[in-house]
């Protein structure tokens, strides 16, 4: 599909515009940003949002699926990216007992196969840019730290868009909390559940990937 560029704005041939990105490129270099819940149409929550103080680790997830009326490809759309953020609050928020109902999205930022990066939990953004983090629901016993659910299902791995953005979350979040990158879990280091997958045999080398992203300085 051939796409035009008109004053910093990217739109298809159908004049819809796929810009701002999560991932944007100036100079050659990747600048990532954390799209807010006020920007992919997220619902209330039920309940007021709870406060919790400074986090000391962050839980890695994946979605062990994906929306099921997507193609979810590597090249999906921004507008493809807020849809799935909106279905999986929707699935968090109706739960059947015992999984659930959730007052709002479980999680707090959900990294997609496309690379952008969209906030779950409301406040989430918010209390990771002072430090802080806010109540979640996304792993028994650990839910006043960040979780990332990743978009992923079966085999798959991440793409190079994915794990990139993925990378930059996690130092991004290191360095406003102070969280050191070995303190990067599975969710099934605390859970009985196999989340996150694959995905976790890579975690060690994710890892090293985030320490470097720090060494780089501020983003």
């Amino acid at each position: 599909m051939r796409r035009l560029l008109i004053r910093g704005r990217r739109f298809d041939e159908g004049g819809r515009s796929i810009w701002p990105l999560a991932r944007r490129r100036e100079r050659g270099v990747a600048q990532h940003r954390i799209i807010p819940t006020g920007e992919w149409g997220a619902v209330p929550a039920k309940e007021a949002i709870t406060p919790a103080g400074t986090p000391h680790e962050i839980i890695f997830h994946h979605t062990d699926g994906h929306h099921p009326e997507l193609d979810h490809k590597p090249t999906e759309s921004l507008d493809e990216a807020k849809a799935f953020a909106r279905a999986i609050q929707n699935d968090h928020m109706h739960r059947p007992p015992p999984k659930g109902p959730f007052i709002d999205s479980g999680h707090n930022f959900l990294v997609t196969r496309s690379g952008h990066i969209l906030e779950g939990r409301h406040g989430s953004l918010r209390a990771i840019e002072g430090g802080r983090m806010v109540v979640s629901a996304h792993c028994l016993g650990h839910n006043t730290n960040p979780g990332v659910e990743h978009e992923h299902k079966g085999g798959e791995q991440m793409t190079p868009a994915q794990r990139e953005a993925s990378v930059w979350l996690f130092a991004h979040i290191c360095r406003k909390t102070g969280i050191k990158p070995s303190a990067i879990h599975p969710h099934r280091e605390f859970n009985p559940t196999e989340c996150p997958g694959v995905l976790g045999s890579g975690l060690d080398a994710f890892k090293r990937d985030v320490a470097a992203k720090l060494a780089e300085g501020p983003d």
